[in-house]
């Protein structure tokens, strides 16, 4: 066989190098990150599992930027996780912040928590999957 039944191959195995490097680069960042825990804990009944105590302590930690409350309500704010869990993100006070109503509720193509899945996540989770 002659050099030019092989010219297909060079451009696969750049490629496949690329995907290589990639996925390479992702699992280095995110083992460097400590606010990535793995996959979410999950109750019996498939949603993922969040701490109360955890939510409550990083109210404490961090006055409500509203009001200034360390506990209770805090009006026109919510707690956010900044790598979703549903991404491998911890559920811990490091992993928190205060985020506005209307950015954490937006609707329409791009709201938050899914841009955040297309950045955070390899794959988005299968609708109605548990782990």
């Amino acid at each position: 066989m002659s050099r030019r039944h092989f010219r297909h191959i060079r451009p696969l195995m750049l490629a496949a190098f690329v995907v290589w490097a990639l996925f390479l680069a992702w699992v280095l960042a995110h083992a460097a990150d400590p606010r990535y825990c793995g996959p979410p804990a999950r109750d019996p009944d498939g949603t993922i599992h969040r701490s109360t105590a955890t939510i409550n302590a990083f109210k404490r930690a961090h006055a409500c930027p509203s009001n200034g409350a360390y506990s209770g309500a805090c009006p026109g704010w919510s707690v956010d996780h900044v790598i979703p869990l549903v991404c491998g993100g911890c559920d811990a006070m490091g992993n928190m912040q205060w985020l506005p109503n209307p950015i954490k509720s937006a609707s329409g193509p791009w709201p938050k928590d899914r841009w955040e899945q297309r950045v955070y996540c390899i794959a988005p989770p299968a609708s109605g999957a548990s782990q």
